[in-house]
């Protein structure tokens, strides 16, 4: 790792990833970028193997970043940094390329170890992130409650068909679909087409397995 940008904009967060990166590559030639626009300077007029990226920036989400770099440059290493560990951010950043996703919540020593762990092929991915990935393709689909038709429409929307399409397929009215989707969201406790596919994968509902 020769060349690392690091994409921060709290003081703190900046000085400990420098730390880190610089104890476990001493020799690296360490680029800080403070928001997204200081971010796609850097990244447009240099290459990188290792790019350290939080998502909320001030001037926008660093998953921009991330886009970028996956369609510019396939070689740089992207490993996330961030406070966000919930299930929509996880997803998001490694569907655009993202590397590894590691949590603001580790010592310096840890991060450095995790970084020089990439040298034997091992991603940095934190421990609570790595156990909500296999949560995901090892649900528990004991606890669905929803009824036979309930799980008819919450694996139509989940495969990205609109409720009017849905009730078309059904034989059934839109008013009726819409009220389903309805109680699948409040069985569920979901509040998006995003989240439903989610719980959909969670109950076994829907196959991920790429053929």
């Amino acid at each position: 790792m020769n060349n690392v940008l690091i994409v921060e904009d709290l003081k703190p967060a900046m000085q400990w990833l420098v730390q880190s990166v610089q104890l476990a590559f001493n020799k690296a030639e360490i680029v800080l970028a403070e928001n997204l626009q200081q971010a796609f300077e850097k990244v447009k007029s240099q290459n990188f193997d290792l790019a350290l990226v939080d998502i909320g920036l001030p001037d926008g989400s660093g998953l921009d970043i991330v886009d970028y770099l996956t369609n510019h440059n396939q070689d740089t290493l992207i490993v996330i940094t961030t406070i966000f560990d919930d299930d929509q951010h996880v997803f998001s950043a490694l569907r655009k390329g993202a590397k590894g996703y590691i949590l603001k919540d580790k010592d310096k020593d840890i991060l450095a170890q995790m970084l020089i762990n990439i040298k034997q092929g091992h991603l940095p991915i934190s421990a609570a992130i790595a156990n909500k990935l296999l949560n995901f393709f090892n649900p528990q689909p004991a606890k669905n409650n929803l009824t036979n038709r309930e799980s008819e429409v919450l694996i139509m929307i989940s495969k990205g068909y609109k409720v009017p399409k849905v009730a078309e397929l059904l034989g059934i009215q839109p008013s009726t679909c819409y009220g389903y989707v309805k109680d699948i969201y409040l069985k569920l406790g979901i509040n998006s087409r995003a989240e439903a596919a989610m719980a959909a994968g969670k109950m076994g509902l829907i196959d991920y397995t790429i053929e």
